[in-house]
């Protein structure tokens, strides 16, 4: 099994920022190997079945990102930790996660098919049934990003990533365009989803967990336990980015739903440089906290938030300016995406900004810290839709959203102890500024 690349000299700004942005690039290009070939099939998809039936998906694939988070429980951003800041470990931790989030996947597939049968019908049931399909790709897929992400090895995953990625588009692609129907699309993801994992569990050279395991349920508490705050986190902040996925749906009805997904998709894209950069932070983050403490770890945000501030505020006026294109790309039937997009753009620099605030907490240990400004967030991304939706439809929905990341920035900025002028309140303050002209526009457009 691959060892861990050495970062020498860990009290070296010099060294430690080294190894951050190289891994971040090779991170950055294998995630857009995956991410970029997942969101072109599934905007494909949504050209494919028009707004209404691409509605339709857009709601069951809401569920089944909560079922995934659900499911995960945090156990993955447990194992970058363990495995960072001990590599014998990792293979153990490793086959201990995989197994468990099979069991927790298990259970959850069965609370949500419940709960899409009361609220959607047989449809509805239909559609998360077919998707949920793809929920063990799903766990493998997550821990081996984990694994790659502990051993800051991201060069080694892009093959198979890239693999991953093209396999998910051509099943999505086919099966969409052969039958044409929500429930096909949602097969066809969950089949996709399927196959990527076990093409990225390859990477890890693990042996699967066999069905009777010899980690002890005591083990598993022990495992959950400390998951458990980092699981909320991610249960929280998916129910807050699908809150307005589900008032749109309850008020404004699936093409209006179909309109916002599209336009997510799209400011989507632009997020996977994010998560690049964020994972490497958090491996780093981890491994010079165990070494130098709070003031190295504040030293490496500051230089990182520097890089990344402008070229993310430049991002979102690149994708102000090509919004217009969606309704040339994906058919006329899309052209109220167009101001949702403008709105939405600006979230984009808080997004990022907000993962390296995340991921600066997260490796000092601060789970409980980001699970208090979580709750926040949902209750601010709950008001700002009571108002915003009374407004708008869709801009509203993406409005919402650009205040509650602004918040967040401001929360989590305060946490790691940066001072009122410091990057991240000031990408902050330019987004929630832009973010409401462009609101602005849409509603008197």
């Amino acid at each position: 099994m691959p060892t861990d690349p050495p970062i020498r000299a860990p009290d070296a700004s010099s060294d430690r920022a080294r190894v951050l942005w190289s891994n971040s690039v090779a991170q950055l290009i294998g995630v857009v190997c995956a991410r970029l070939s997942r969101a072109a099939g599934i905007l494909l998809m949504a050209r494919a079945l028009g707004p209404d039936g691409f509605g339709q998906l857009a709601t069951g694939l809401a569920g089944y990102e909560m079922l995934r988070v659900i499911g995960e429980a945090g156990l993955d951003t447990r194992l970058i930790r363990l495995a960072a800041q001990d590599p014998g470990g990792a293979q153990l931790a490793a086959r201990q996660t995989i197994w468990l989030k099979f069991r927790l996947y298990a259970v959850a597939t069965l609370a949500g098919a419940l709960l899409a049968f009361s609220t959607g019908g047989r449809n509805g049931t239909a559609l998360l049934g077919a998707l949920s399909v793809g929920l063990v790709g799903v766990a493998l897929t997550g821990s081996s990003q984990a694994i790659a992400t502990a051993r800051l090895d991201a060069r080694g995953l892009i093959p198979y990533q890239a693999v991953a990625g093209l396999v998910f588009f051509v099943v999505v692609t086919a099966l969409a365009r052969l039958i044409g129907t929500p429930v096909a699309g949602a097969i066809a993801v969950g089949l996709g989803d399927t196959a990527a994992g076990a093409i990225m569990f390859a990477y890890t050279r693990i042996p699967l967990p066999p069905w009777r395991t010899s980690v002890s349920s005591q083990a598993d508490w022990t495992a959950l336990k400390e998951a458990i705050p980092i699981g909320a986190i991610g249960i929280l902040g998916t129910a807050y980015a699908r809150l307005g996925v589900a008032a749109l749906a309850i008020f404004w009805g699936t093409v209006a739903v179909a309109q916002y997904g599209v336009s997510y998709r799209v400011v989507e894209i632009f997020l996977l440089a994010s998560s690049a950069v964020s994972g490497s932070a958090y491996a780093v983050t981890s491994r010079i906290d165990s070494n130098e403490g709070v003031e190295g770890t504040r030293l490496l945000l500051n230089d990182v938030l520097k890089r990344v501030a402008p070229p993310t505020l430049l991002i979102s006026t690149v994708v102000v300016a090509g919004a217009p294109l969606l309704p040339i790309l994906f058919g006329a039937s899309y052209a109220p995406a167009v101001a949702t997009t403008r709105v939405l753009a600006w979230a984009l620099p808080v997004m990022f900004v907000n993962g390296l605030l995340t991921a600066h907490l997260y490796g000092r240990g601060r789970f409980r810290t980001v699970l208090g400004i979580a709750v926040l967030n949902l209750v601010v991304n709950g008001a700002a839709l009571t108002v915003f939706l009374q407004i708008s439809g869709p801009p509203g929905a993406a409005m919402a959203v650009v205040c509650t990341e602004c918040g967040n920035t401001f929360l989590q900025s305060r946490a790691a102890g940066l001072g009122p002028k410091s990057w991240s309140i000031w990408v902050a303050g330019i987004s929630l500024i832009a973010g409401f002209a462009m609101f602005g526009i849409a509603i008197h457009a």
